[in-house]
């Protein structure tokens, strides 16, 4: 009888009871003449030795197949195994994120300050960052960039995070929150059943595609951030790829100057970070050959002025503002095509079906590079955001047909039409967030 059917994808390993019945029936044929094999003789032992060996023979070669498979190979090949081909056990690190805190305007915060969670957590000012400020604003707030004390996954705390100040300053209040993305990136230390699954993916993989959506899903993995994109302008980037992230929560938020756009401090570490020191020679997460920058978004404010035809109703004005805010917050990203009837519809919408506008129009104070009957087309780098919405009664005045579309011209050579942005600093003059921001007045006066 045949013990071995099939070896096409799983090598057997026979049962040493039939190896050992189908020796002694060999035995009894060829030596004993048909006679049975007594239990204990010099048959009965060979058949049993030659059993054992075939048997163990077989486990040793089953053995050496799943030891050539990282699904199934030991621990300790598979670390060998991980180390040859690039993947190597990582140690635990500590979470990251930014807090919120509160007080006295002008209150010094020590360098050893600290702020404690649940559990025990405690989180220090992180030594990696030289933008954390010194002192609280003049409205009485600040955010710092904090760390973990130790490592490990117990560390990470959602947005919203209630923390306690452990420092003992008189200036500043007890309660913290912890903002942005929450506190992220603490891990224990790598298991080798980790290991085997981050190898699996990779080599299921073949290789890292760099397209937009993997440069965002790693930038939203940076402490802070909690929204990233590329530019959806009509431009032509083939060489220097441009980043826009927004850390809502730690600079403002949707509706709130600077609106999550981060300062230039912020987003030369991220640079670094992605691309190193020298972008395109592989020294951060990006691969080699890949050159590019995170760098600062621009407000472009909206007004909206529209017309009542029977009257504008008490109430009106605010929920157009909530309505029109919403709206914006959702679109993808900078340099977008905004439809004006859909401004329009949401605006109508908002505003109530009882009543009607004669008419509605928009109106941006920069960042428009051109405009047709359908949409406005913002520059690049530039994001929409509310400035007014003013409602006035009677009927509108005569406006003038906006200009005929001009697409921008083609570039004269490969790389000719982008702008190189080595250094933040390089092209902000004093490197400050008021240079970056400086595209004029808003909400009322505010610089932006």
């Amino acid at each position: 009888m045949a013990l071995i059917t099939d070896i096409s994808c799983v090598l057997p390993r026979p049962d040493i009871g039939e190896l050992y019945l189908q020796t002694t029936a060999e035995m009894s044929r060829r030596l004993l003449g048909g006679a049975p094999v007594i239990p204990g003789s010099s048959e009965s032992v060979l058949s049993a030795v030659m059993a054992g060996s075939i048997n163990l023979a077989h486990g040793f070669v089953t053995q050496a197949l799943k030891e050539n498979d990282p699904s199934t190979m030991c621990c300790d090949n598979l670390v060998r195994y991980g180390s040859l081909h690039g993947y190597n056990l990582l140690g635990a690190t500590r979470a990251k994120g930014y807090v919120a805190i509160t007080g006295t305007p002008g209150a010094v915060i020590p360098d050893d300050f600290r702020v404690t969670g649940g559990s025990g957590r405690e989180y220090k000012l992180d030594p990696a960052v030289t933008f954390n400020p010194s002192s609280l604003d003049s409205g009485g707030g600040a955010v710092l960039r904090m760390v973990a004390t130790l490592a490990g996954a117990i560390y990470n705390l959602p947005t919203g995070s209630r923390l306690v100040v452990a420092t003992t300053t008189p200036d500043i209040d007890l309660e913290a929150t912890a903002v942005g993305n929450g506190f992220i990136g603490g891990t224990a230390d790598e298991t080798c059943e980790q290991l085997r699954t981050r190898i699996l993916a990779s080599e299921k993989a073949f290789a890292i595609t760099t397209n937009a959506a993997w440069f965002c899903q790693n930038s939203l993995t940076y402490p802070g951030v909690t929204r990233c994109c590329l530019d959806e302008c009509r431009q032509c980037c083939p060489d220097e790829l441009l980043i826009y992230v927004f850390m809502h929560g730690v600079y403002g938020d949707q509706i709130t100057a600077p609106y999550g756009v981060p300062p230039v401090e912020v987003l030369d570490a991220m640079t670094e970070w992605m691309f190193g020191r020298m972008p395109g020679m592989g020294q951060g997460l990006a691969p080699f050959g890949v050159r590019g920058a995170y760098v600062c978004a621009r407000p472009s404010a909206l007004t909206i002025t529209a017309w009542c035809t029977e009257g504008c109703p008490t109430g009106g004005r605010d929920r157009i503002i909530s309505a029109v805010q919403a709206y914006l917050a959702a679109l993808t990203c900078v340099g977008p095509a905004l439809c004006k009837e859909d401004v329009r519809a949401v605006a109508s919408t908002a505003f109530g079906q009882s009543n009607c506008f004669s008419d509605v129009r928009l109106s941006f104070d920069v960042g428009v590079a051109f405009e047709d009957a359908s949409h406005i087309y913002l520059d690049c780098g530039q994001f929409a955001v509310l400035k007014d919405v003013v409602l006035n009664q009677g009927p509108p005045p005569p406006i003038e047909p906006p200009p005929p579309y001009l697409p921008p011209p083609a570039p004269a050579a490969l790389g000719g039409c982008c702008p190189v942005v080595p250094d933040q600093k390089s092209i902000t003059g004093t490197g400050t967030t008021s240079d970056v921001l400086e595209v004029g007045v808003v909400d009322g006066g505010e610089d932006v």
